[in-house]
């Protein structure tokens, strides 16, 4: 049984839902080690430990959650789960005073600029570097049905931007914010992250933001298509989703079946359509939908369950997205019905930390 563990970044945000430079207050005032910072100094990190089980995962990130949110209202603050501030854009003056983000703020300060964006970085156990990089070729083709069960940014400046996810967009602007390459063994990614390094498209191995890379610290595949989720049910569904999907590819690498190959292009264009309007686009007749890429996805991930109750957290959650919608599609109507800043930053906040919503 593959392990899983997530990483979440959050928003700290005023009532109006300005972004609050206050990460080290908070970060003090909790004093629990899985609560970090993060480039700017309106976000903190928090790390989950490393579970088999679903429901303990569950339990670990509602804990975080409700304990960060408590410590910002205490701060006047609001924690929020959104993967781009829906308010204001402040730009790169508020970079948290650390040497490596002040030297990433300085090789690269456009990104930097319009940084202050929020991922769900979903981590599973894969020891053998080797056979993790088969995985992540394999992973390619599925990460356009990923992103489009996690997008979670479409307000920018107080307005539907349009877009599911406007983090996307922003972080283009990071030389390596890209897919992996079908590198043939650990030897070659290694290289072809130490050429990024060496030319200057990265600061070190861990400024390399592929979308989904072997961890730079751990001994894991680390998934980081999504943006970070709205609901900690979201978290927990992305991760079963990861953690089984990944199994069900080291059985194909070690079964020796053929990969699914797909260009770089239409990779990229698939990504940013889902970015768009949160679908991949059709490569046929057919509208892709959303309950065909659910359908496509249960085909494929339901062997790599690890019980029933495993599944039927799949199965549920997915059922909730297909009724629900993702992150961005209850922003949007959120917004519709809570106009004002103040009342929607409140519900936000309270969907982050898993209360009632106003």
């Amino acid at each position: 049984m593959l392990t899983v563990g997530v990483e979440e970044e959050f928003l700290l945000l005023d009532p109006e839902g300005a972004v609050r430079p206050v990460a080290d207050d908070v970060i003090r005032a909790i004093g629990d080690p899985r609560v970090k910072p993060e480039l700017m100094s309106f976000q903190v990190e928090t790390n989950s430990g490393v579970w088999t089980d679903l429901a303990d995962l569950d339990r670990e990130l509602r804990d975080l959650r409700s304990r960060v949110a408590g410590a910002c209202r205490d701060l006047g603050v609001r924690l929020v789960a959104a993967g781009s501030p829906p308010m204001d854009d402040p730009g790169a003056e508020l970079v948290t005073d650390a040497p490596r983000y002040r030297g990433l703020a300085e090789r690269f300060p456009e990104a930097t600029a319009a940084a202050g964006t929020c991922a769900c970085q979903v981590h599973v156990g894969l020891p053998d570097r080797d056979l993790a990089v088969q995985v992540l070729a394999r992973l390619r083709t599925w990460l356009p049905t990923l992103f489009a069960l996690g997008t979670n940014s479409p307000v920018t400046s107080g307005r539907d931007s349009g877009w599911q996810s406007t983090r996307y967009a922003r972080q283009l602007l990071w030389p390596t914010f890209a897919p992996p390459e079908p590198w043939a063994d650990a030897a070659a990614y290694d290289a072809a992250v130490q050429e990024l390094v060496d030319r200057g498209a990265a600061l070190d191995a861990r400024s390399v933001y592929f979308l989904a890379r072997l961890s730079p610290r751990y001994p894991t595949i680390e998934i980081r298509i999504a943006d970070t989720c709205l609901e900690t049910a979201d978290a927990v569904l992305l991760a079963g989703i990861c953690r089984a999907l990944v199994t069900v590819l080291v059985a194909d690498v070690e079964q020796g079946r053929p990969a699914v190959k797909v260009s770089g292009t239409a990779l990229r264009t698939a990504l940013l359509a889902v970015a768009v309007d949160g679908r991949p686009p059709s490569s046929g007749p057919d509208e892709v939908t959303r309950a065909v890429v659910v359908a496509r996805l249960l085909r494929t991930i339901l062997p790599g369950t690890t019980g029933r109750d495993d599944a039927d957290v799949l199965l549920c959650g997915l059922e909730r997205v297909h009724r629900e919608g993702t992150g961005a599609d209850r922003q949007r109507r959120l917004l519709t019905t809570h106009r004002a800043p103040r009342v929607f930053v409140d519900v936000l906040a309270s969907a982050t930390a898993g209360e009632e919503t106003p």
